[in-house]
């Protein structure tokens, strides 16, 4: 398998799916596309029953464990999402603000989750992550998964003044008003499931939407840059 998805949900999942077929400009990568975490059922379109999703999924069941590690053996590149809203949860611990009380910058603030990621890998064992590090790659979303949509969607969003948080909230309005044509046409609604996500995503099956986003969102920004640092790798693989 080329990528192994390792997300907080199935939403998450089919986001990253879609994001790597069109960046990558390969219709049929989504078989080369693995949901290792949490696990998914296909019949039902949702988690698999008796998997542990969320941010506590990744970091106290499977980033720590012997499956994460067998499936980065098994598959060219795992990516792990994760979502920055809840980082300042017990647990995961990476405050959003600095010993200032200053909100950290997207960057920083991705440096510091993605530091937490890896101390989790090495906890199930030391040296693992050094080892296989070109492997596994981190799309980390400030605040959410839903501000790379709502980048998209919302035509105004300047680069210099990002929309991180209530993205979810926003993206609703914005479908209720309903003056964006293409938002318009996911019917009947926008609900937290895989097929609506898939819809909502279906636009970054085309490079020139990711291009855009590029420019509006920086935690996007960062995560198609680790894409294009292993673009030569995968195109290789796909030939």
């Amino acid at each position: 398998m080329l990528f192994g998805l390792a997300c907080e949900g199935p939403t998450d999942q089919i986001t990253i799916e879609n994001i790597l077929c069109g960046y990558f400009d390969y219709p049929d990568l989504d078989a080369d596309i693995a949901p290792l975490q949490p696990l998914f059922d296909e019949t039902s379109q949702k988690q698999k029953a008796g998997e542990i999703g969320g941010w506590t999924g990744l970091l106290n069941y499977y980033l720590c464990s012997k499956r994460f590690r067998d499936d980065v053996l098994n598959t060219r590149f795992v990516i792990i999402q994760v979502d920055t809203d809840v980082s300042n949860d017990k647990g995961f611990d990476v405050p959003h603000i600095d010993e200032q009380n200053n909100h950290l910058s997207p960057g920083v603030l991705i440096s510091d989750v993605i530091a937490k990621l890896i101390s989790t890998i090495e906890t199930g064992e030391e040296g693992f992550y050094e080892e296989h590090a070109e492997k596994i790659l981190f799309a980390v979303s400030v605040h959410s998964i839903e501000c790379w949509l709502y980048a998209h969607y919302n035509n105004k969003e300047p680069l210099k003044s990002p929309k991180i948080t209530g993205c979810e909230r926003a993206l609703l309005h914005l479908y209720g008003k309903g003056t964006n044509p293409s938002l318009s046409k996911i019917k009947p609604n926008i609900d937290k499931n895989y097929n609506s996500y898939n819809k909502l995503s279906q636009p970054f099956l085309k490079r020139r939407h990711i291009d855009e986003v590029v420019q509006k969102d920086p935690s996007f920004r960062v995560f198609i840059e680790s894409l294009a640092q292993i673009e030569t790798q995968v195109l290789a693989e796909l030939r």
